[in-house]
């Protein structure tokens, strides 16, 4: 998975002038200090020896944690010089006008694309055929040599001009990294959100939404849902009905990282007494007959509720015994604990609330406490197999 940060820029920087090194900076909106590149490789051929300045004209704040400040790693692909098809039209009037039979009007541009492999964020990419560009003369350029080079490694199927990290050099993840990612995946979560709400009514939402994120299958899976199926192909879910249930896990870890719930399922403890501990929220709740639009017994009940969906997901995969990344897990788990306390400074908020008992509150308190020991064990076993 890819960092892509081309909606969040606001304007950067990078200088290949320096063989072998490209330097620069890169400013995200929302974000006081910019990123600092330093990486080893070249660009292209259409940017080796030269000084990039662009400018996104329409940046969208950066809302989640951003990467790390200082990027060091190796270079990607680097070039203005990529090839991309451009609507003329607004998308969603072009997939109004691809609907009804017909061709949008469209050209071909020139489409920026930044990349690199660092460290601490793994792939980080940018990519766009709408930022304002300013290139310098070249100080340097590949010799002859090395331009047939590249032209004979791609046609014979080999590597781009500027290549990342092979799959050998990639160092071993860990918590940090793993938390890189969820956040890589929060950005993308809002991305998709906007462009859901922006699309909301439009009939052709999957299909626009899928062009501006990028996600070329499921334009060509949406495609495919309009040809003849093949003969003996059902199509849509009904292959997935007979999925065989979850078997027994190990009997060895019962009690330890599964037991069963009041309906036979298999739950792991500490979801199990999250879960428990909200649904007998709930009903004390109903019972002392506040009104509905209480917020701070609705704040209170509301992370209880969230910290329980969050944990019995992720604590699902020790149910299942097919843990195989424990880093994850444990950034995961981290973050459940950012949960827990905003659960925590609720049922602070609640003391001398006139309708919520006090002994009630300290008892919910207790509750939360013991979850949070159990989550700390959690983590702590699963460092020792890191």
């Amino acid at each position: 998975m890819a960092w892509r940060l081309h909606e969040y820029v606001r304007r950067g920087e990078i200088d290949n002038r320096q063989r072998g090194r490209v330097t620069g900076r890169i400013w995200l909106d929302g974000v006081a200090e910019p990123l600092e590149l330093d990486l080893t490789g070249d660009c292209h051929p259409d940017l080796a020896g030269c000084q990039l300045v662009f400018e996104n004209p329409a940046p969208i704040p950066l809302t989640t944690p951003p990467p790390v400040r200082r990027q060091s790693g190796k270079t990607g692909d680097i070039t203005a010089a990529r090839k991309v098809r451009v609507y003329d039209v607004p998308v969603e009037e072009a997939y109004r006008l691809r609907k009804a039979g017909g061709k949008p009007p469209e050209h071909r541009a020139n489409s920026f694309y930044l990349e690199w492999f660092s460290a601490f964020n793994g792939r980080v990419v940018i990519e766009s055929a709408d930022y304002r560009l300013e290139i310098s003369e070249p100080s340097w350029r590949f010799t002859p040599e090395e331009l047939a080079g590249h032209a004979r490694r791609l046609t014979e199927g080999g590597e781009e001009f500027a290549s990342g990290f092979a799959p050998e050099d990639e160092p071993p993840w860990d918590e940090f990294r793993a938390e890189q990612l969820l956040r890589e995946s929060d950005a993308t979560g809002g991305r998709y959100r906007r462009l859901l709400e922006k699309y909301l009514d439009h009939p052709d939402r999957e299909r626009l939404i899928a062009r501006e994120m990028g996600w070329t299958w499921i334009e060509e899976a949406l495609d495919a849902e309009n040809e003849e199926p093949e003969e003996g192909f059902s199509g849509g879910t009904a292959a997935f009905q007979d999925e065989d249930p979850l078997e027994e896990p190990d009997p060895a870890l019962e009690g330890i990282d599964w037991v069963r719930d009041d309906d036979e399922r298999f739950i792991h403890p500490t979801a199990k007494h999250v879960r428990d501990t909200f649904y007998a929220l709930k009903e004390e709740i109903d019972s002392f007959g506040l009104p509905d639009d209480d917020e701070l017994v609705g704040e209170f009940s509301a992370q209880i509720m969230i910290l329980s969906v969050k944990m019995c997901a992720h604590l699902n995969f020790l149910v299942r015994g097919d843990l195989h990344d424990p880093v994850l897990l444990i950034a995961w788990l981290k973050r459940d604990l950012d949960i827990h306390n905003q659960a925590l400074a609720g049922g602070a908020a609640l003391e001398g609330h006139p309708g919520f008992p006090a002994s009630r509150l300290a008892h919910y308190r207790a509750e939360l406490f013991q979850i949070r020991e159990a989550i700390l064990a959690i983590i702590s076993r699963l460092r020792k197999d890191i």
